[in-house]
């Protein structure tokens, strides 16, 4: 009916009527004409003016329905095009979403989730037993896990094994035994101050870290069979160990300086860092009693009246060793 070339692509997205141009299609609706003269560029913009075929010197009113459809038709020619060109994307992503659910099914096995104690400790002493070579695994805190591994057959086939715990170990009983055992029956064992989370890697081919707990309580376990991510795991164990203090096999229970001075370190820097008493216990795997009565011996120590001041003095004595003040 009419044309709009020339009043640019998208001329829904500059605005509407003006209120001069209201008044002027008003005019020109009640006299069914209106000369060219200082026509508002909304009118010609939302051809709602335009010059009829006979008379090039005037500017006839057109219905808004007529110029609305004008408008809007090229609008909606180019949302088909699109919703074409999704069609097309979607379709042409149909074999990759295939390639990928398929090679996700035949690799699961890379990390697979392990449910409650029982399933656990079974499958660590699967695992375990089935060791060739190398034995790493990691205890934190001072007691030990009702899964732990009580078995040393591993040690006896010639398994290398090295076992990595806190020093609270030294001071629990139960556990102090089973590094005994473990030194004796050929294995080796180191403590730290504090150590990463529950770890065991198993000829540095598959790794088992802890879970999450269940809202109903239960433990979890994650087997990790991913080359890169064991190959990480072992690092890290082999980093923390380079760092830990040996359990000799003549003298277990030995108190030896590096590892007092090392839990005082730990102690001083978890306080700096502002933890709380049962933060630290736990950290630590210590009780929080025996917290306090350290924290109490480093304020006399240093002359603090207060744990804010406790945590500078720390900081400004060099006792963390870390070359900061």
């Amino acid at each position: 009916m009419h044309d709009h070339a020339g009043h640019g692509a998208d001329p829904g997205t500059a605005g509407g009527l003006c209120a001069e141009g209201l008044t002027r299609y008003r005019r020109a609706v009640v006299k069914g004409c209106t000369p060219k003269e200082d026509v508002p560029d909304c009118l010609l913009r939302l051809g709602l003016l335009v010059t009829p075929p006979d008379d090039p010197d005037v500017l006839v009113p057109v219905a808004p329905d007529v110029a609305l459809a004008e408008l809007v038709r090229p609008i909606e020619e180019r949302l088909e095009r699109q919703r074409g060109d999704v069609r097309a994307l979607t379709d042409s992503f149909s074999p990759v979403h295939a390639i990928y659910t398929v090679a996700k099914r035949e690799h699961q096995g890379w990390a697979t989730e392990i449910h409650g104690e029982r399933v656990i400790g079974s499958t660590l002493a699967h695992a375990v037993r089935s060791c060739r070579d190398e034995l790493m695994t990691v205890q934190p805190g001072g007691r030990r896990l009702a899964y732990d591994l009580d078995d040393l057959g591993h040690l006896r086939a010639g398994v290398h094994h090295r076992a990595l715990f806190q020093h609270a170990a030294r001071s629990h009983s139960a556990t102090l035994r089973h590094l005994g055992e473990l030194v004796s029956a050929g294995g080796e064992v180191r403590t730290l101050g504090h150590v990463i989370d529950r770890l065991v890697v198993v000829d540095r081919a598959v790794a088992y870290i802890p879970g999450a707990a269940g809202d109903d309580g239960r433990t979890s376990a994650l087997e990790i069979r991913h080359p890169d991510l064991v190959a990480f795991l072992a690092q890290v164990f082999d980093d923390a160990w380079e760092r830990a203090a040996p359990v000799l096999p003549d003298a277990p229970r030995a108190d030896v300086a590096d590892v007092a001075d090392d839990l005082r370190r730990a102690t001083a820097r978890l306080l700096v860092a502002g933890h709380t008493d049962e933060a630290i216990a736990r950290r630590l795997g210590i009780s929080r009693r025996t917290v306090a009565g350290r924290v109490a011996r480093l304020s006399a120590e240093l002359g603090s009246g207060s744990r804010a001041q406790l945590g500078y003095l720390i900081a400004m004595s060099g006792m963390l060793g870390d070359g900061r003040a």
